[in-house]
């Protein structure tokens, strides 16, 4: 796929670094030489122009591009009137990033198919992952239902899914259990790596170190989270 990244500050480098990583074809842009040269040799392509004349717009691809993501989050004015130039361009697919409340009211007057705000984001996973050492990760995927990635308590060790009831006792989805795996580095020494157990095997139990994929509402994750760890 296609995507065309305007602004090269730190969300947009990160994110047009990670798509050219798994094989997107990436076009970073942003008013900034300097960033548009140190950033060159990690995405697809970079390009310098003055991101508020249509005229310099009509250099991108946009036409071609699945996707155009604006990361300009900061300066709201100007994010607005990228938008709305792009915009008269007619591009498959727009993306914008907001830095709040009122510019992503703004953006979805606008009519950009997707507002994201990185920033929330990743505060609400923080926040999830900070209440209890064993969280190692989350999705949040409603206001109302998350995806948590916990490490599986003493008690569950040696268990069968059956035994551990987490759907009756929890009302928690058992989506997969990651197990840990060791293996040797470059260097000689051991390193940590997970894989996803095979929960349909017959002789499989939990064990120390196994990590659960639960899906469920926030309540019933916080219950979790109390009564085992």
């Amino acid at each position: 796929m296609l995507y065309v990244i305007i602004g090269l500050g730190n969300f947009g480098v990160a994110l047009a670094e990670h798509l050219t990583e798994l094989g997107h074809e990436v076009v970073g842009v942003d008013s900034n030489m300097n960033l548009v040269e140190e950033y060159k040799n990690t995405i697809g392509s970079t390009i310098c122009l003055n991101l508020a004349d249509s005229v310099s717009l009509q250099m991108l691809p946009l036409a071609d591009a699945d996707e155009v993501i604006v990361t300009l989050g900061e300066d709201v004015g100007n994010s607005v009137l990228v938008v709305a130039l792009i915009k008269q361009h007619g591009v498959k697919r727009l993306v914008a990033r907001a830095g709040n409340r009122l510019h992503r009211t703004i953006l979805e007057a606008i009519g950009v198919d997707e507002v994201i705000m990185p920033e929330n984001y990743a505060a609400k996973l923080f926040s999830i992952s900070s209440e209890v050492a064993a969280v190692k990760g989350a999705y949040i995927a409603t206001d109302t239902h998350q995806l948590v990635e916990l490490e599986v308590p003493d008690m569950l060790v040696s268990q069968t899914p059956a035994q551990a009831n987490l759907t009756e006792t929890f009302g928690l989805d058992l989506v997969g259990v990651k197990r840990c795996f060791t293996k040797k580095s470059l260097f000689g020494k051991n390193e940590s790596y997970y894989e996803m157990a095979d929960m349909k095997a017959e002789n499989f139990r939990f064990a120390a170190g196994d990590r659960m994929l639960l899906f469920g509402d926030i309540a019933a994750l916080q219950k979790i989270k109390k009564q085992l760890y």
